[in-house]
């Protein structure tokens, strides 16, 4: 019984100490003559691309993953040099565009909830101001922790009070013997 009164207290205490983060993989260039130029992690500033020609459609993608929470409602806070930019997320099964018809130099901000385990692709697409440009995050994102239910913790109270009224009527039981 005290083994399970213990993980019961482990598992309680889990859910209270989480630290969640997104981490972003796999930058590549799908579409324009650019490529990749480098990808600061796990600052908040990423520089995509160089030889890009000016007034070229562009599309890039990268991955990105939650870690430490199940489940988080994301701040993608961006901004980018491309002109007339969309943001999307695909999640594996569908697509959901973030935001769409974005002018230059503008920064948008869009909640997005994420799960844990799955491996989000985001994809930006627009065109090329200049011959290179920048995507700005707001990374570590501001992710949310999901509130633990108020029935996990009055049962946590249920468990101490049930033990506890067991171990006194043990003693009792013991006293009651000796006394016999």
């Amino acid at each position: 019984m005290k083994k399970f009164l213990l993980g019961a207290m482990l598992m309680l205490a889990s859910f209270a100490a989480s630290a969640a983060s997104v981490s972003i993989t796999n930058p590549t260039v799908t579409t324009g003559s650019g490529n990749v130029l480098s990808v600061e992690l796990p600052g908040t500033q990423y520089t995509f691309g160089s030889a890009f020609v000016e007034g070229e459609a562009v599309s890039l993608s990268w991955n990105a993953e939650l870690t430490g929470i199940a489940l988080g409602l994301v701040d993608f806070n961006v901004s980018s040099t491309l002109v007339d930019w969309s943001l999307s997320i695909f999640d594996g099964i569908s697509t959901t565009v973030l935001t769409s018809d974005n002018l230059a130099n503008t920064a948008v901000s869009s909640l997005f909830t994420m799960a844990s385990g799955t491996v989000y692709s985001i994809i930006m697409t627009g065109t090329a101001a200049i011959n290179s440009f920048t995507v700005g995050f707001a990374y570590p994102p501001a992710v949310s922790e999901v509130p633990l239910p108020a029935a996990v913790w009055l049962f946590g109270s249920v468990l101490l009070g049930g033990l506890a009224m067991r171990r006194r009527s043990q003693k009792l039981g013991r006293q009651q013997a000796v006394a016999a």
